[in-house]
């Protein structure tokens, strides 16, 4: 994923950094304000200049001239602003959105995360899965790897000295529609 990141210059480009969302979405609606504020002041710039290049300094011509090209080249504004959030916004945050739903999809269709958690030997209980293979001083096997704990199982270990050993956890997931975020774009 890529970020915004301002430089010198104050224009925005993409750095290799994790993209924040949130920032992306505000930057999305100060972009749509931007095209309606350039393309009016643009409008009335190139107007207003040619008004006066071409009629001179007649204040009522170029008064009346700079308003119509305010409120023409303000709607020109509200057009592309219109043609970016269609063509550019929308569909990057359906992407968004896809995104999510599939990292949803992926997480149920993972079933419960299992995890190593190192324990000791005094705490484990007949039911826990063993990780590791456990060894004694020796290299002898004392217990195979992914092996279910029990009474006998624990007397070996501690007969062997064995302090600690890795046991199976599930780690409860989160539930998909925890982690969406809906937007209205309304």
């Amino acid at each position: 994923m890529v970020s915004w990141k301002t430089g010198k210059t104050g224009f925005r480009f993409f750095s290799s950094r994790i993209m924040d969302k949130r920032r992306l979405y505000k930057d999305i609606a100060i972009i749509r304000k931007q095209i309606f504020s350039i393309t009016a002041f643009s409008g009335f710039i190139v107007v207003c200049m040619a008004t006066l290049a071409g009629q001179g300094m007649d204040f009522y011509l170029v008064f009346r001239n700079a308003i119509i090209a305010i409120i023409v080249f303000g709607l020109l504004g509200i057009l592309l602003g219109y043609m970016y959030q269609k063509n550019i916004e929308h569909p990057l945050i359906e992407s968004y959105r896809d995104e999510a739903r599939q990292r949803i999809e992926d997480l149920k269709s993972q079933g419960p995360q299992k995890l190593a958690m190192p324990i000791n030997v005094s705490e484990l209980t007949p039911g826990m899965r063993m990780i590791d293979p456990i060894q004694n001083k020796d290299g002898a096997l004392l217990v195979r790897a992914n092996q279910v704990v029990n009474e006998r199982i624990i007397q070996i270990l501690r007969d062997n000295n064995i302090a600690q050993v890795k046991v199976e956890a599930q780690r409860n997931m989160p539930t998909g529609s925890d982690n969406i975020e809906e937007f209205d774009m309304s």
